[in-house]
């Protein structure tokens, strides 16, 4: 048997980064079945299959399931005859966002939809991705203070933070003044703004 390509420790390596990245990666072949996704892929497909709540009590990695709607979306971008087409599924009432787009099959690789997705508080830009210095920044925090700072990008004031979060304006101030710290900025003002870059 030849030995292995040298590329594979390489792709270990790759994998255990995007499991860290704070934006929800998933990736389906060409049938809709899952091949790989992160920690906030698994979220954010809990809360669009089981609501806030349920998942919230859910192991949402041995839980995982492709929503319906972005396997219906999956179908639909399947009969498209542009080269590489998008699509971008979106639930406002819960801030739940999706971005497909079909790689087609290229050398030895079979198509693939490529899946980030996105779970916060609707947006009039939803269709515009995190800059990656945005993900950068977002990747200093632990998963609360990133559900946190998104709000804030939004414009949100804590009172709506906390009870959308259910958790106390006293916990939300707490993990803004942690954030603050780790991005080294005095306000909220400043998060927003480098968050929207």
């Amino acid at each position: 048997m030849p030995p292995p390509p040298a590329h594979l420790p390489l792709l270990d390596h790759v994998l255990a980064m995007l499991e860290d990245v704070p934006v929800g990666l998933l990736l389906l072949d060409a049938g809709g079945r899952p091949l790989w996704f992160n920690g906030e892929a698994a979220r954010a497909c809990a809360v669009w299959n089981h609501g806030e709540r349920h998942a919230a009590a859910l192991r949402a990695r041995n839980a995982f399931q492709v929503p319906e709607a972005l396997t219906e979306a999956c179908r639909e971008l399947s009969a498209e005859t542009s080269p590489a087409p998008t699509k971008v599924v979106s639930d406002n009432t819960r801030g739940l966002h999706a971005r497909i787009k079909l790689h087609p099959a290229s050398g030895e690789a079979a198509p693939a939809f490529h899946i980030q997705l996105d779970y916060r508080r609707p947006r009039g830009d939803r269709d515009r991705p995190l800059s990656p210095g945005a993900v950068a920044l977002l990747a200093r925090l632990t998963e609360r203070e990133r559900e946190v700072a998104m709000r804030v990008r939004e414009g949100l004031r804590t009172a709506e933070i906390a009870a959308e979060l259910h958790r106390s304006p006293l916990t939300i101030k707490t993990q803004l003044a942690a954030i603050f710290a780790k991005l080294s900025v005095r306000g909220r003002t400043r998060v927003a703004a480098l968050l929207n870059r």
